[in-house]
C-alpha cells in the first residue's frame, strides 16, 4: 500500500493524466455505445409470467399502451375534441412497431370528456427498448390541444429518467464542509475533485457495462449517491492522517507514507468491505437487483482506488505550500467518554431509546412498487394515472388479466368476481385461450387491490380452470414483491454472516463483531422506520435490500476506526473503559465530520424526481448520522464499558494486552 501511494506521489503527472485518459476513454465509450439499461424483471415462476407467456402464445404479447386524453374545451367524443383525438390518433398509428390504435373515441367517461386509447405494439416493452418508449412519450406529451398521458410497460420507461444534476448540490455542501474543518480551499478542491472523477469512471463504466448485463435505469442514481459519498469521506481520511503527519514536522513524503499505512489500509478494508455487503444482493437471484449490486461496487471500488492513487498525485504539487491548522484536541468526546463509561446503563437505554422511536413507524412498513400516481408531476405516466382515476374510477389504472386455456366455466368465474370487482365480459383468442379483465374498485397500492388480487387467483384456478393464471401489472409488481420477501432470510443471513466474521478476524473477538451485528439491525430498522415515516407506503421491494447492505457496509467503517484505536490503547494498558474513552477522543471528531460530509451528499439525493433515489437518500442519511453519532460515540462506547474484559476474548486466544504493542496498525487512521 505505501508503496503505491508513494510511487503516485512521485509520479504525479503521469497519475493524473491517466487519470484523466480513463474518463475521457470511458466517456467516449458510454457516449459511443449508448445506454442498454433494462428495467425488466425476470421473473420466470412467477404467476403473473405464465399469464403473460400465454398472452404471447395468443398473439397478444406484444405491449399493450393506454393513452388517455382529455379535452378540455367540450366532449372529446365530437366536435372540436374528436378531431384532435383522431389526429393524435393518426401519430400513434405512425410509430415505429404500432400495430394497431384502438379506434376513436374508445373507452369514454361519463362526462364525454375522457377517452382512452389502446395502442398495440409488435414486440413486449422489454424488446422494443428505450427509444421507443421515449418516441411514444413524445407524440403523447405533444397531443395538440389535448391533455394526455400514457400508462403501460413502455410508458414506465420514460417515468424517472436518471437525473444527476443534484450530486452537485451534495458535492457544494460537502465542500463547505470540509472547508470549515481544514480552513484551506486546497484541501476542499483535492477530495471533491478525486471523487468526482472517479464517480465520473464508475457512471461511464455502468453504461457500458448496461450492454452485457441487466443494468435498471436506476443503477446511474444509486451508484452516484454511493460514489460521492464514500470518495469523499475516503479522501478524507487519508487527507487528515497526512495533515497529522505534516503537523509533527513529517516531510510530505513520509507524512503520505505513514498515511498510506494507516488511512490508507483502512480505506481498503472499508471499501471491499461496502462491496461485500452490495454482494450479499446477488443471494436474491434477481438480475435486477444484480444491476444494481455491481453498478454500485464499480463506484465504490473506484473511489476507493482513487484516493489512493489520484488524491497523492493532485497532493504533490500543493503538498509543501499547504497550510496545517494546529490540532485544536478533541476534549468535549474524552469528555463525553468519560460520561459514557461512567454510566453506561443510562446511556445504553438513551441510545436505544432513541432508535426505537425512529423504529416505531417501520410496525406500518408494506412492500410494493408504488402505483404511477407517485411518479414525478409531468411524467406521461402520472398524468394518465391521474386521468384514468377521474374518469373511470380508482382502479382503473389496476386490471388483473386472468388468463386460460380450456375450462367451460368462464361464465361463473365472471359472476364470481363480479361480487368484488368489475369484469369485462370473456374474450376468446386463438389457441383456445380465454381473457377477462377484472377493475379493481380500489386503487393500485391499496391493500385491497392486494386481497382481490389472492382471491381473483383462487377463483381462477377453482371455478375457471386448473391452467388459469392472472397477469397485468398490478399482479407483476405484486410476484416481485413476493419473490424479494421469500428470498429475504438468506439475505439477512449472508449480509450480516459476513459482517461477523470479518470483524471477528480483524479484531479476534467475539463479542465486538456480535454487538455491532445488533447494533447494525438496530439502525438498520430505524432507517427503514424513518424512511416509512417519511414517504409512507408502499416501500419498493428492492429498497430494504439495498439500504441494509449499504448500511452495514458503511457502518464498518466507523466501526473499524473506532475500534482499532480502542484495541490498541487497550493493548497499552488493559484498562477497558480508559481505551474506550482514549478511542473515542481520537476518533470522535473525525467520524462525526466524515459522517455529515456524507449525509450531506445522501441528501442531496433526496429531492430528484425519482422516489426510490429519494427513498434511498433520506434513508442512507438518517443512517450514516445515527450510526456515527449514537451508535459510534454513544452506543458502541456504552456497550464496550459494560462488557469489560470480556470484548477481547476470542477462542484459542489469551485476552491480555501486550504492552507497548500497537493492534491493527494498518487499520488505525
Amino acid at each position: 500500500m505505501t508503496a503505491l501511494v508513494s510511487w503516485c506521489f512521485r509520479r504525479a503527472g503521469v497519475v493524473i493524466v491517466l487519470w484523466f485518459v480513463a474518463l475521457g476513454g470511458l466517456g467516449f465509450a458510454a457516449v459511443h455505445t449508448g445506454a442498454a439499461f433494462r428495467d425488466t424483471v425476470d421473473l420466470p415462476a412467477a404467476d403473473s409470467t405464465a399469464a403473460a407467456n400465454l398472452l404471447r402464445a395468443a398473439g397478444t404479447g406484444g405491449a399493450g399502451e393506454r393513452v388517455v386524453v382529455r379535452s378540455e374545451e367540450g366532449p372529446v367524443d365530437s366536435g372540436a375534441g374528436r378531431a384532435r383525438l383522431d389526429a393524435l390518433a393518426a401519430r400513434l398509428a405512425a410509430l415505429p412497431h404500432v400495430v394497431s390504435v384502438g379506434p376513436p373515441p374508445g373507452e369514454v367517461s361519463a362526462d364525454r370528456r375522457i377517452a382512452v386509447l389502446t395502442v398495440r405494439f409488435d414486440a413486449p416493452a422489454a424488446d422494443l427498448g428505450q427509444g421507443t418508449a421515449d418516441a411514444l412519450a413524445a407524440v403523447v406529451r405533444d397531443a395538440g390541444g389535448l391533455t394526455a398521458g400514457a400508462s403501460g410497460e413502455l410508458a414506465a420507461m420514460t417515468a424517472a429518467a436518471p437525473d444527476l444534476g443534484n450530486a452537485g448540490i451534495g458535492l457544494l455542501a460537502a465542500a463547505v464542509v470540509l472547508l470549515v474543518a481544514f480552513g484551506s480551499l486546497t484541501c476542499v478542491l483535492i477530495p471533491v475533485l478525486t471523487a468526482a472523477v472517479s464517480v465520473g469512471c464508475a457512471l461511464a463504466a455502468v453504461t457500458v457495462l448496461s450492454h452485457v448485463m441487466t443494468v435498471p435505469k436506476i443503477s446511474t442514481e444509486i451508484a452516484a449517491l454511493l460514489g460521492l459519498g464514500v470518495g469523499v469521506d475516503y479522501a478524507l481520511f487519508v487527507l487528515t492522517r497526512y495533515r497529522q503527519g505534516r503537523a509533527e514536522g513529517a516531510e510530505p513524503a513520509a507524512a503520505l507514507a505513514v498515511a498510506a499505512a494507516t488511512s490508507g489500509r483502512s480505506v481498503v478494508f472499508a471499501g471491499v468491505t461496502v462491496c461485500v455487503s452490495l454482494a450479499g444482493m446477488l443471494t436474491v437471484g434477481m438480475p435486477f437487483l444484480n444491476g444494481i449490486a455491481v453498478a454500485a461496487a464499480v463506484s465504490v471500488l473506484l473511489t476507493a482506488f482513487a484516493a489512493l492513487t489520484l488524491l497523492p498525485a493532485l497532493l504533490r504539487p500543493v503538498a509543501r505550500r499547504m497550510s496545517v491548522r494546529p490540532d485544536g484536541g478533541d476534549g468535549r468526546w474524552g469528555r463525553l467518554a468519560r460520561a459514557v463509561t461512567a454510566r453506561p446503563g443510562p446511556y445504553t437505554l438513551a441510545a436505544v431509546l432513541v432508535v426505537a422511536v425512529l423504529a416505531l413507524p417501520m410496525a406500518g412498513l408494506r412492500l410494493g412498487v408504488p402505483d404511477a400516481a407517485l411518479d414525478p408531476p409531468g411524467s406521461v405516466t402520472r398524468t394518465a394515472a391521474e386521468l384514468l382515476e377521474e374518469g373511470f374510477g380508482p382502479g382503473a389504472d389496476a386490471p388483473l388479466l386472468v388468463a386460460g386455456t380450456g375450462g367451460t366455466s368462464v361464465g361463473q368465474l365472471r359472476e364470481a368476481l363480479l361480487a368484488s370487482a368489475d369484469v369485462g365480459p370473456p374474450t376468446a383468442l386463438p389457441g383456445d385461450v380465454w381473457l377477462l379483465t377484472v377493475l379493481p374498485r380500489t386503487a393500485p397500492d391499496d391493500p385491497a387491490t392486494g386481497e382481490l388480487l389472492t382471491s381473483t387467483r383462487a377463483m381462477a384456478r377453482i371455478i375457471g380452470s386448473p391452467d388459469a393464471h392472472v397477469g397485468g401489472v398490478v399482479a407483476a409488481r405484486a410476484d416481485f414483491s413476493a419473490a424479494i420477501t421469500a428470498r429475504l432470510p438468506l439475505f439477512l443471513a449472508a449480509v450480516v454472516g459476513i459482517s461477523v466474521l470479518l470483524l471477528a478476524w480483524v479484531f479476534r473477538s467475539v463479542l465486538i463483531p456480535l454487538t455491532a451485528a445488533v447494533m447494525n439491525l438496530l439502525t438498520a430498522a430505524a432507517t427503514t422506520g424513518a424512511v416509512v415515516f417519511a414517504f409512507g407506503g408502499p416501500i419498493e421491494p428492492y429498497l430494504p435490500v439495498f439500504l441494509f447492505a449499504g448500511l452495514f457496509g458503511l457502518s464498518m467503517d466507523y466501526e473499524v476506526f473506532l475500534i482499532a484505536r480502542v484495541q490498541e490503547a487497550w493493548r497499552r494498558h488493559g484498562d477497558t473503559r480508559a481505551a474506550v474513552v482514549d478511542g473515542v477522543a481520537a476518533t470522535g471528531r473525525t467520524i462525526t465530520a466524515a459522517a455529515l460530509i456524507m449525509a450531506l451528499v445522501f441528501v442531496s439525493f433526496a429531492f430528484v424526481d425519482a422516489r426510490v433515489v429519494r427513498e434511498a437518500g433520506v434513508g442512507l442519511t438518517v443512517a450514516v448520522l445515527l450510526d456515527a453519532v449514537v451508535v459510534r460515540c454513544v452506543l458502541v462506547p456504552a456497550v464496550m464499558a459494560r462488557f469489560g474484559a470480556a470484548n477481547w476474548w476470542f477462542p484459542g486466544a489469551r485476552a491480555r494486552p501486550a504492552r507497548g504493542r500497537h493492534a491493527l496498525q494498518g487499520s488505525a487512521r
